[in-house]
């Protein structure tokens, strides 16, 4: 495997450009339900069907987002009939979210869309990476993810 020699600026750089392509994706796109969502909703939605019954301060907290904002997108969704919310069995007070069966299906497509949308940006990748690089880029990426959650939220018991 070939070794590179990145300073922390210019990988601080990649990832930022990284990130600034992928937000720039944030025009709605009808994924096959014949209605429009930006990647964010679906992204959001996917994360909610994937673990039911999160409050605003568990996706908060898991998104790196404020509480307004995590608000603010999911009535969003809810306005637009893909998430419910329901009381915690141990408080009336604390929400837990769940995909309802429109946001299941929008789920569903966006998954092909995706498979068959990010399939070609892998291919793109398999003419100048192998197929243990491209694997090794997503394992560092999700340890990232988890690096940067452990800096900002060390109090937390979950990290």
């Amino acid at each position: 495997m070939a070794t590179y020699d990145y300073s922390i600026a210019d990988m601080a750089d990649i990832l930022h450009q990284t990130s600034s392509l992928y937000m720039a994706s944030c025009i709605p796109i009808d994924y096959g339900t014949g209605e429009t969502y930006t990647s964010v909703e679906v992204h959001m939605l996917k994360y909610i069907i994937d673990h039911p019954g999160k409050t605003v301060t568990d996706l908060s907290r898991e998104w790196d987002k404020s509480k307004p904002a995590i608000s603010q997108m999911l009535k969003k969704l809810e306005t637009k009939g893909l998430i419910r919310r329901g009381p915690a069995p141990d408080s009336d007070k604390k929400q837990l979210y769940y995909g309802t069966e429109k946001g299941q299906e929008l789920n569903r497509t966006h998954m092909k869309y995706d498979s068959r949308v990010f399939a070609q940006t892998i291919d793109l990748l398999r003419e100048t990476c192998s197929q243990e690089e491209i694997l090794l880029c997503f394992h560092v990426l999700e340890e990232y993810n988890k690096a940067r959650r452990k800096k900002h939220y060390r109090s937390s018991p979950e990290y």
